[in-house]
């Protein structure tokens, strides 16, 4: 299952067209709720596969499962429906254990 779930999540980032949130670049840490919120479908698995990895170097939990991106999605969809001029930064220090 882990073996899947990284072949997927590799291959959205090999196959999903260039983001299209600010052009070329975009500044994660400045990234707000409202934008990541209104991402189209194909870009949200590589904005969230970004944040389970820059959480992940920061924790040194090198782990990852299919509850957990649930969680992480379920978690991040609410928190910034809820606080849309938040960053998803915030988003991410708010993540409940």
């Amino acid at each position: 299952m882990k073996k899947v779930l990284a072949t997927l999540v590799a291959a959205a980032f090999l196959c999903a067209p260039a983001m299209s949130l600010a052009g070329d670049e975009t500044d994660m840490a400045k990234l707000p709720c409202k934008e990541f919120i209104k991402a189209p479908e194909n870009e949200m698995g590589i904005l969230l596969g970004w944040i389970d990895g820059y959480m992940s170097a920061k924790s040194d939990n090198t782990m990852m499962s299919q509850a957990w991106m649930e969680k992480l999605g379920k978690h991040m969809g609410e928190f910034c429906a809820k606080n849309p001029d938040k960053t998803i930064m915030q988003a991410m220090e708010a993540m409940p254990e």
